[in-house]
């Protein structure tokens, strides 16, 4: 999943129409939508399903945007970019009755590994999100800089055959 949005990401964000609202999909997948769309529209079509976006970096912040939860009732701008994430399921709730706890040991475990490994995954996903993001700040203020290419030299290749002259 990961390099399929590192693709997807590296294809969009350096250049592209600005009236189009692009949305990511956790399998690389890039949705276009042209119209006004709210995130409840989105999230109704995708079920268990939240959009995410960058917010903006500020110079308080460092340069670093961090991802935050759309609400349901915001509405997409065109121009942006917007991560469609799967919900953690909820959290099990904790049975506190110890006779109960030791006759299903042995399925609590699991239920609670499965809900920690699902955690783990959407922070992790969030975390490399960011990563991604930071990448492509500094990539922009290089550029403002100048130091957005590298040169190389566009050389032809010279025959070294003799001539019948």
């Amino acid at each position: 999943m990961k390099n399929s949005i590192r693709c997807c990401i590296s294809c969009i964000l350096p250049c592209g129409a600005l009236d189009v609202i692009r949305i990511v999909h956790t399998n690389g997948h890039v949705e276009e939508i042209s119209g006004a769309v709210t995130a409840a529209e989105i999230m109704k079509l995708h079920p268990k399903h939240v959009l995410k976006k960058p917010s903006s970096p500020s110079a308080a912040d460092g340069m670093c945007p961090k991802i935050i939860v759309v609400p349901p009732d915001a509405q997409l701008q065109r121009g942006k970019i917007y991560f469609l994430m799967p919900l953690p399921p909820p959290p099990q709730p904790k049975k506190k009755k110890k006779s109960q706890a030791s006759r299903t040991n042995g399925a609590s475990k699991t239920d609670g590994n499965t809900n920690t490994n699902s955690v783990t995954d959407l922070l992790v996903s969030d975390r490399y999100l960011s990563e991604i993001l930071s990448e492509k700040v500094s990539s922009q203020r290089d550029r403002r800089r100048g130091r957005g290419r590298v040169w190389r030299p566009h050389l032809d290749s010279i025959s070294e055959g003799g001539s019948d002259a």
